[in-house]
């Protein structure tokens, strides 16, 4: 079970909508308490004020954000957990990473808007989002943000079908079998049962390792793999089985982001379950890539949560 959730908020365009988007689906995980951190950014400050920068200043702008926080914390307590606010004043992701790691709180929320601006690693590269995943040492959820989302808790007009409330209904977890992509099993594990109504687990094989494995040890390669699916499945204590009907295997090959990517695209997951391993500093290729997890973030099919 979760006690304690970190959710950052930068009070941007609907935010209102994922706020409340959150508290729908984390009153189903059962969480006791969610801290809400609002960050301000000591840089953008100094630089987007007309006159010269001074603690009156400073003062102003944590009035306003602890004005907006009264609010939403009398309307997220209506949903029976509590509610605490903390304002930083300095760099975003170290204070929210630093905030994670100091404090007993199970995982992170964050949220991410979509645009074909950002659907890329360099754009994720350089951002907030991308510092928080490596210097914290928690969970991240990052959910998709979809700003058609209709609210309760604000007076839009627009709505969409897509509906955050299930997003733990039907959850894909990839895995390399790596003992670093099996840290989520714990995670999921403490999900309340019945929450999590179907499961699939998915792993991305090289291509070029299938293509050098000879025919006569192709068998004993496929009993592997079955293996390595069987030992997760004990793990999760056989919740989710092929006779229940609630757990799917998919193996594809090729390069992982991309046949994650597609498969989530083609079935329309809403959550994708990933363990981050980080980088080998010692690998070129891995500084300038980034691990898959990285990729699939800047990409973001869907809200994703990574393991650490």
């Amino acid at each position: 079970m979760f006690n304690t959730a970190l959710y950052a908020i930068n009070f941007g365009e609907y935010f209102y909508e994922n706020l409340d988007c959150f508290a729908n689906f984390i009153t189903k995980l059962g969480l006791k308490e969610i801290i809400l951190i609002h960050v301000i950014d000591i840089n953008i400050l100094q630089h987007s004020l007309y006159s010269r920068y001074n603690k009156k200043d400073e003062e102003r702008i944590k009035e306003i954000a602890e004005s907006k926080f009264k609010e939403i914390k009398k309307n997220l307590e209506k949903y029976g957990f509590g509610v605490k606010y903390k304002i930083r004043i300095g760099n975003v992701a170290g204070e929210i990473a630093n905030e994670a790691n100091t404090e007993n709180d199970d995982f992170i929320v964050l949220d991410k808007k979509t645009s074909a601006e950002t659907h890329s690693f360099f754009a994720f590269y350089g951002s907030p989002l991308y510092e928080i995943l490596v210097k914290s040492n928690k969970p991240i959820l990052i959910t998709k943000r979809n700003l058609k989302y209709f609210s309760n808790l604000s007076k839009n007009d627009n709505k969409s079908n897509f509906d955050c409330r299930d997003l733990f209904d039907d959850v894909l977890f990839a895995t390399d079998f790596s003992d670093s992509s099996l840290k989520a099993v714990p995670f999921l594990n403490n999900i309340p049962s019945g929450i999590i109504k179907e499961m699939t687990l998915l792993t991305v094989l090289d291509e070029k390792t299938i293509d050098n494995v000879n025919e006569k040890d192709l068998n004993t390669f496929e009993l592997e793999i079955a293996e390595k699916f069987e030992n997760v499945i004990q793990n999760f204590k056989y919740k989710f089985t092929k006779e229940k009907s609630n757990l799917e295997t998919i193996i594809k090959k090729g390069m992982p982001c991309k046949e994650i990517n597609d498969f989530i695209v083609q079935t329309g997951k809403k959550l994708l379950v990933i363990g981050f391993k980080g980088r080998d500093k010692e690998n070129l290729k891995e500084i300038f890539l980034g691990s898959t997890a990285e990729s699939i973030v800047s990409a973001l099919p869907c809200s994703i949560l990574i393991v650490k």
